[in-house]
């Protein structure tokens, strides 16, 4: 009986480890958006039922699930993370949210995001993502395009609102120009 209890402890404290941890696996921890902020994305964002929503790092997808809900865009997670993209679609699955919202297990740098009606990034300002998220953007997006970051700014890019911890932008085609020459 001891060991067998000894095997349970073990397994929900790897399975609890992998949870909080996975991100450093990964490439970023995993900090999850509150529902008011999630709802001051979908405010910030002003989203339509016909838009292409991304949630670049989309965790356990509670952020895509729920604009989907509020909005009636159609909301695409990418996570690298196999574990929260089983997760997600196990969820999406479960609300009968098909249709649309869906999870792509990649990298977000490798997705290309011309289709991007809006986008909500919660990143790390360590290194040089949020500088290679904006050369992405700006080289793949259409002006009009709207950027929600929670936390980190884009260092070489000015935000039009900002409201507590989050900053929206617009891609213009003045951003555009100015990345392809």
């Amino acid at each position: 009986m001891l060991p067998l209890v000894s095997y349970l402890l073990f397994a929900l404290a790897a399975f609890i480890g992998y949870f909080f941890l996975s991100g450093f696996i990964w490439g970023a921890g995993y900090y999850p958006t509150s529902a008011k902020e999630i709802d001051t994305v979908v405010r910030l964002l002003d989203l339509k039922p016909n838009w292409q929503f991304y949630d670049l790092g989309s965790g356990y997808g509670r952020m895509i699930i729920r604009v989907a809900q509020k909005s009636g865009a159609h909301a695409v997670g990418v996570e690298v993370d196999p574990i929260k993209v089983w997760w997600t679609r196990r969820t999406i699955r479960r609300k009968g949210l098909e249709k649309q919202v869906e999870v792509i297990r990649s990298n977000f740098l490798d997705l290309n995001l011309a289709d991007a009606d809006a986008i909500f990034v919660f990143l790390s300002s360590e290194g040089k993502i949020m500088d290679r998220l904006y050369s992405k953007i700006n080289l793949e997006c259409r002006p009009g395009t709207k950027i929600v970051s929670f936390e980190h700014k884009f260092k070489s890019w000015e935000s039009t609102q900002n409201e507590g911890r989050l900053f929206l932008y617009q891609v213009t085609k003045q951003n555009v120009e100015s990345s392809s020459s």
